[in-house]
């Protein structure tokens, strides 16, 4: 009788998190999901799409417990203006992970060949990036191509919602190549890469933003910071947050 009690009141505590990711950290959140749902009670709904949609939707009263940005200045703004609605304090906010910026390759490559080299390439006609007002690593890369004196090319490239329809359009051969999440291509073709110097774009904090005080949020977000989940988010190409 004693086990069937506890158990019941474990049940009773489990809850559901609907998490709302930016297109890049998806893949990551989908591995971080695994994990979490081993050791606890709670399961996880993963929503995907472009940072600044996902703040549309949560201003728009989406029913997210948890946002995963690929900024620091949406979740701020957030916070600014849901903080006292909503009794969140700053512990709320974390920075979770810090991206990297790639540019990825439809064509065979030179291994010499830079990516100054790739984009002064005749054959390459069209190239991919997200959104520059929606998701944070299409503002890297226009900020990419102004640092690598490529203004050029902001007319001839096809934007993406998101990172995640920027790749899409470069595996359906849609374009040459685009600047995507390193994450996104880690298991692709590592010849087809080029990593983008660090100093060419302003650092992609990524951070996490808890929408609520449910017992289940604030189970994922001591989660989020484990080393058990600091070990999947180093492997899925982020650095690690100090």
């Amino acid at each position: 009788m004693g086990m069937l009690l506890m158990l019941c009141s474990t049940l009773s505590h489990a809850e559901n998190l609907n998490i709302a990711v930016a297109a890049n950290f998806k893949q990551t959140l989908e591995a971080l999901k695994q994990s979490f749902e081993k050791s606890s009670p709670h399961t996880i709904t993963i929503i995907s799409a472009s940072t600044g949609q996902l703040v549309q939707q949560i201003s728009q009263h989406a029913p997210f417990d948890i946002l995963l940005a690929a900024n620091t200045a949406h979740p701020q703004l957030l916070w600014q203006h849901i903080h006292e609605s909503r009794n969140l304090d700053l512990a709320a906010l974390s920075v979770y992970a810090k991206g990297r910026l790639v540019f990825y390759s439809n064509i065979d490559v030179n291994q010499t060949q830079t990516i100054n080299d790739i984009l002064n390439d005749e054959r390459y006609k069209r190239l991919s990036i997200a959104n520059s007002i929606l998701a944070p690593y299409g503002l890297a890369a226009m900020q990419t191509l102004t640092c690598l004196n490529q203004q050029q090319w902001q007319t001839k490239l096809v934007i993406g919602q998101n990172v995640a329809q920027a790749l899409q359009f470069i595996d359906s051969q849609s374009v040459d190549g685009g600047f995507v999440a390193l994450s996104q291509v880690l298991k692709k073709d590592p010849t087809r890469i080029r990593y983008v110097d660090e100093g060419c774009y302003n650092d992609i904090n990524q951070m996490a933003l808890r929408l609520n005080n449910k017992p289940a949020s604030f189970d994922f977000m001591n989660f989020l910071n484990s080393q058990a989940a600091r070990s999947i988010i180093e492997n899925h190409g982020y650095y690690l947050p100090n």
